[in-house]
């Protein structure tokens, strides 16, 4: 089964059994009677082809019919581009486009999956670049393609970025660093590309002169972390209802959400953004980690390796996003205002008004 697989497991009792259930998270099931389920990624490999995978559950001998397209727009636009035994479990296929990004979706027999593109887009001087589209709500929605990417800063990007970020059609860019950050390294992606400023400050000039003192350890740094999200959540209420507001425009689309490495203030965001949705719990907490795929902590600082180890290991805490900073941040809000649900009514103003805007916007056929 392969690594990326989104797992997780729910377990209730039942006459005084616990039963467990495995959830596959990408999996889309056509036919709500079929038990037949497909899971299946798409990513771009070294050669820069696409290299498509797939599991049939439960295990099966046939075939499966692979579709593709350029534009997701519509399933009529999708043609057959090969079979393959389901066995298999694999495709190669060269792009027959721009190549930054093709679509697909798998069927056999009665069952399909749910439109499959390549969530990480390889930029050269932009880490962490993404789409949070192509996850499925606890209804089984899909959520859309190409509409909502996060990164990290992109004031370095150099002409091939541009052209990347130009060429997905990327029309406003939410930047969430704090204003001096901004104004010493500004984004400068054309005329053509609104720039929206939401600044967030992390204080981080606090941890670059403990550790330049040497007076920071791995815990001090986890300590920090927690503490900074929940002054995140509770210091710029005003700055997520904006984005919100920003999010039912539908003139703003595609949406690009940026930050220093697009993981902690670009993170909540994107949390809220698919909380919103209707996204489940496990989805959201693997959509979060997946920053530490996508960033290499080698290149974020220099001579990394000339500090002593317990500054490394602070470092790395700090350069990396763990599950304990978002189950922190959560339970902050859980216990000050009941539930995540009413610190997004009551504190964003994420009515449910909204909620059915973005629906429209973001969903495949809601």
């Amino acid at each position: 089964m392969f690594s990326l697989y989104l797992l997780a497991f729910m377990t209730f009792k039942m006459r005084n059994c616990t039963s467990i259930f495995l959830i596959f998270v990408i999996v889309f099931l056509s036919s709500c009677a079929s038990t037949v389920k497909i899971t299946s990624v798409v990513e771009k490999n070294k050669e820069g082809d696409f290299l498509l995978k797939w599991e049939v559950s439960p295990d099966q001998e046939g075939h499966i019919d692979i579709y593709s397209a350029m534009s997701d727009s519509a399933l009529s636009n999708f043609v057959p581009v090969k079979t393959s035994r389901i066995t298999d479990q694999f495709a190669i296929f060269n792009p027959t486009g721009a190549g930054i990004r093709e679509y697909f979706f798998l069927k056999t027999g009665n069952t399909t999956s749910g439109i499959i593109a390549n969530r990480i887009i390889e930029m050269n001087n932009i880490k962490n670049f993404r789409d949070i589209g192509g996850y499925f709500t606890i209804n089984n929605e899909q959520i859309r393609w190409g509409r909502i990417y996060r990164s990290g800063d992109l004031s370095s990007a150099n002409i091939f970025d541009k052209e990347r970020i130009k060429r997905l059609g990327i029309k406003t860019v939410v930047d969430f660093r704090s204003r001096e950050n901004a104004q010493l390294h500004p984004n400068r992606l054309g005329n053509d590309i609104r720039i929206i400023s939401l600044p967030m400050s992390m204080g981080m000039d606090t941890v670059n002169q403990k550790i330049e003192k040497g007076n920071f350890s791995r815990s001090d740094a986890i300590k920090y972390i927690q503490d900074m999200y929940v002054g995140i959540v509770e210091d710029y209420k005003q700055e997520f209802a904006e984005l919100f507001d920003i999010l039912i425009d539908e003139s703003n689309y595609p949406i690009l959400l940026s930050g220093a490495l697009g993981k902690d203030r670009v993170g909540l965001a994107s949390y809220f953004i698919l909380y919103s949705l209707g996204v489940p719990d496990y989805t959201l907490e693997e959509e979060y980690m997946l920053s530490n795929n996508t960033i290499d902590i080698t290149k974020v600082v220099e001579n990394a390796e000339g500090y002593p180890e317990y500054i490394q290991e602070a470092l790395t805490a700090v350069l990396t996003v763990n599950q304990a900073y978002l189950n922190y941040t959560l339970d902050h809000l859980r216990e000050k205002y009941g539930s995540i649900d009413n610190y997004l009514q009551k504190e964003l103003r994420v009515t449910n008004g909204k909620k059915n805007i973005l629906r429209k916007f973001l969903l495949y056929n809601p």
